[in-house]
């Protein structure tokens, strides 16, 4: 017997992106993104979602698939049904999400310096955590002089809100806890984008 599974499509603050939702995991851990259909090769249902040619970006992480379009046209009242779709379709069938053995967790090697590792866990923990609701992800990439620069994924890209995100948010909470962090950035974010900020 086929079983059924629900998928939510959820809007969230990138209007380029849709997130869809499962009751229950898809994977664990780690999250993957896909920014081409040469990368989704990988992926039997990031290939499928980049059959369609408004898609951008495919992400897949715990519990949702975020797919990101090139414009805000066509508008997702009119896609997200057809999305849900396949995904359910892919899922419902119990065709594989990835060629690979997604379930080895890549190895974790602690930060040498103490205070970059806590930065490190407070971004990829509470922060990451409050990213993953909008279809997104954030993590640590690095620390120096001052500035923390972090990597953006899923929904977080191209988002007209990260700028102000990091800025107010991230920004502000790593400074409340470490002194010497001056600055937040990504090389993810548009920062051309003043007016978020």
């Amino acid at each position: 017997m086929q079983r059924h599974i629900n998928i939510d499509a959820v809007k969230v603050p990138n209007p380029f992106a849709m997130k869809f939702e499962t009751q229950g995991l898809l994977l664990t851990p780690g999250s993957y993104e896909f920014r081409s259909a040469e990368e989704a090769k990988a992926s039997p249902l990031a290939a499928k979602l980049f059959m369609f040619e408004y898609v951008a970006r495919v992400f897949i992480a715990k519990n949702f698939v975020t797919v990101t379009k090139y414009e805000e046209l066509p508008s997702w009242d009119d896609l997200s049904l057809e999305m849900r779709i396949v995904i359910r379709k892919h899922l419902e069938d119990g065709q594989p999400i990835f060629n690979f053995d997604h379930a080895i967790e890549p190895e974790r090697v602690a930060l040498a310096d103490p205070r970059q590792e806590a930065m490190r866990e407070l971004i990829e923990g509470p922060v990451a955590q409050a990213t993953w609701q909008d279809g997104g992800e954030i993590t640590f990439h690095s620390y120096a002089d001052g500035v923390v620069k972090v990597k953006m994924a899923g929904a977080c890209i191209a988002c007209p809100f990260a700028p102000r995100t990091l800025k107010h948010g991230v920004e502000v909470l790593l400074k409340r806890e470490f002194p010497e962090v001056e600055s937040v950035t990504s090389d993810d974010v548009n920062w051309d984008d003043t007016q978020q900020l």
